[in-house]
C-alpha cells in the first residue's frame, strides 16, 4: 500500500513537474502550433478520428472537454487523474475562455505541431460557457475538422445500442453481440433526420470563415489511411502512418439490428431518408 502511494505521489510530482518547466521555461516549448477542433456529435466516429490522430507523434488531440459540467473530458490518464481539482473544474466552468487558454491551449514541447479536442454541436450551451463558441469563432488560424456521418439511421441505431450497454467505445476488438437488436420510433427518426441535416448546415455557416475540412464517417471507416492522410496535410504536419487503438462495433445490417426495419423502410419511402435504408 505505501509502495502504491509513493508511486502515486512520484507520478503525480512528474506530471506537474514537466508542465512546470514549460511555463518556466526550463524546458523550450511553444506557442506556434496548430489549433483545431474536431466538430460533430456523438456517434460519428470521433473516438476512432482521435485515436488516429493521437497516433502521430507531433499531435495531441484532447476528448470532449465539455461535455460534462462537473468534471473535464481530458480522456488523457494522467490529466483525468490530476487535472480534476475543483479550482480548474470551477475555471472551466465559470471562464472557459481562460481555461482554454491557460491549460488546453498552453505552451507544449517544441516537438508537438498541432492541439486540439473534440466540441459536439450540444456542448458548452450553458449560460456560463457559451463563451466557447464565439472565442472559437473569432479565432481566424483555428483548425475546423467537420466530422460528420452521412447514413443518420446507423448514427441513431448506434447511439441506442451505446445507451443500451453502456459500451460506447471499443478498445479490445470484441465487438457487439450479433443478436442485438433494438427498435427505433418513427417520429423520434424523422426528428433525428432533419435536425442532422440542419445542424450541419447551421455550424458550416457559424464557421464559414474559418479553415476547415469535411470528414465522413464513412470514408474514414473505409479508408482511414488515406483521410487521416488528408487530415494530417490540412493540420500542416508531415504525414506519419497512423494505427487506430479502437474498432468499429459492429457489421450487423440494418435489416438484423433494427427489428422494426421493414416497418420504418416503407415509411420514409419517396422521401429524402429513404437513402438511408441501404444495407
Amino acid at each position: 500500500m505505501l509502495n502504491k502511494r509513493l508511486k502515486n505521489l512520484i507520478s503525480l510530482y512528474r506530471f506537474h513537474f514537466k508542465n512546470l518547466a514549460l511555463d518556466l521555461g526550463i524546458q523550450e516549448g511553444h506557442l506556434d502550433y496548430c489549433r483545431f477542433i474536431i466538430l460533430g456529435r456523438a456517434r460519428s466516429g470521433s473516438n476512432f478520428l482521435r485515436s488516429l490522430l493521437n497516433a502521430h507523434s507531433q499531435i495531441v488531440t484532447f476528448g470532449e472537454l465539455f461535455r460534462s459540467y462537473d468534471s473535464i473530458g481530458w480522456e488523457f490518464p494522467d490529466h483525468d487523474q490530476y487535472l480534476q481539482y475543483q479550482s480548474l473544474i470551477s475555471l472551466m466552468q465559470s471562464n472557459p475562455v481562460g481555461f482554454l487558454e491557460k491549460k488546453v491551449f498552453r505552451k507544449f514541447p517544441k516537438r508537438i505541431l498541432a492541439v486540439g479536442f473534440k466540441l459536439f454541436y450540444y456542448h458548452a450551451q450553458d449560460n456560463s460557457r457559451k463563451a466557447v463558441w464565439p472565442y472559437l469563432k473569432d479565432q481566424k488560424d483555428l483548425k475546423i475538422i467537420h466530422l460528420t456521418r452521412i447514413n443518420t439511421l446507423k448514427l441513431i441505431l448506434s447511439l441506442k445500442k451505446a445507451f443500451k450497454s453502456n459500451r460506447w467505445t471499443d478498445i479490445a476488438g470484441q465487438g457487439q453481440e450479433e443478436d442485438f437488436v433494438v427498435s427505433l420510433d418513427y417520429k423520434e427518426c424523422l426528428h433525428e433526420f432533419t435536425w442532422s441535416e440542419e445542424v450541419k448546415k447551421q455550424y458550416d455557416i457559424y464557421f464559414e470563415d474559418s479553415p476547415k475540412i469535411d470528414v465522413f464517417y464513412e470514408n474514414l471507416s473505409k479508408n482511414y489511411n488515406d483521410e487521416i492522410r488528408r487530415v494530417q496535410e490540412f493540420l500542416g504536419i508531415n504525414y506519419e502512418v497512423a494505427r487506430p487503438s479502437t474498432y468499429q462495433q459492429s457489421k450487423q445490417p440494418l435489416s438484423k439490428s433494427i427489428s422494426n426495419y421493414f416497418e420504418l423502410k416503407e415509411k420514409f419511402k419517396r422521401t429524402p431518408w429513404e437513402k438511408f435504408f441501404e444495407d
